[in-house]
């Protein structure tokens, strides 16, 4: 199955109650331009019996998510890293109504999440939709980085990076997913499993 494409990035704030995981507050991430997860695992832990490997055990130890999207709005932002937002007070020469800006401080709390995406594969000639989510994760604040603008436009595009772990479940889940035939039951899959309403994203 080669995969063809990447859409439909969503997340929601985590929360557990002893082993009952709950998801609340999601939205959208932005517009998926390219995700990577790297899987981290124990060293083999081998048992030899009659001279050889008779059993072995290798687990998940955790990860890392990278996720580029279109662009990062400071509503997403504010959620995702855990930042508040502030009036701005009178500035001569501003004359943007209702414009807020983020404050990055000691304050700053980062929020367990939950995310989501679909990944669209080709089987067969037939094209079928993964819908992937990750249990439980925290983002990193993401580096700036620009290029000024030259003869041509060079597209760039803001990347996250999160440390993917086990959620508080009963057998401490990191990650569910399930393929279908259309994108739209992929995307339905994703807002179930974060608890997302229908009206949020589309």
């Amino acid at each position: 199955m080669a995969i063809i494409g990447l859409s439909k990035p969503y997340y929601a704030t985590y929360s557990a109650t002893g082993s009952a995981v709950s998801y609340t507050s999601g939205g959208v991430l932005g517009k998926a331009t390219e995700a990577n997860i790297e899987i981290e695992t124990s060293e083999d832990n081998n048992l030899y019996a009659d001279n050889g490997i008779a059993e072995t055990d290798r687990q998940f130890t955790g990860g890392t998510l990278t996720l580029s999207t279109d662009d990062l709005s400071q509503e997403v932002s504010k959620a995702i890293l855990g930042l508040k937002e502030e009036a701005l007070d009178t500035i001569e020469g501003i004359t943007d109504e209702d414009v807020k800006e983020l404050i990055y401080d000691e304050t700053q709390q980062t929020p367990y999440l939950g995310v989501g995406f679909i990944i669209k594969k080709v089987r067969g000639g037939v094209t079928m939709w993964r819908g992937v989510v990750l249990t439980k994760i925290m983002f990193s604040i993401p580096s700036d980085s620009a290029t000024t603008q030259g003869e041509s436009i060079e597209w760039q595009v803001p990347e996250l990076s999160a440390t993917v772990m086990r959620d508080d479940s009963a057998t401490h889940m990191w990650k569910r997913e399930a393929t279908f035939t259309t994108e739209a039951q992929a995307e339905a899959y994703i807002k179930d499993r974060l608890n997302i309403t229908a009206g949020v994203g589309g």
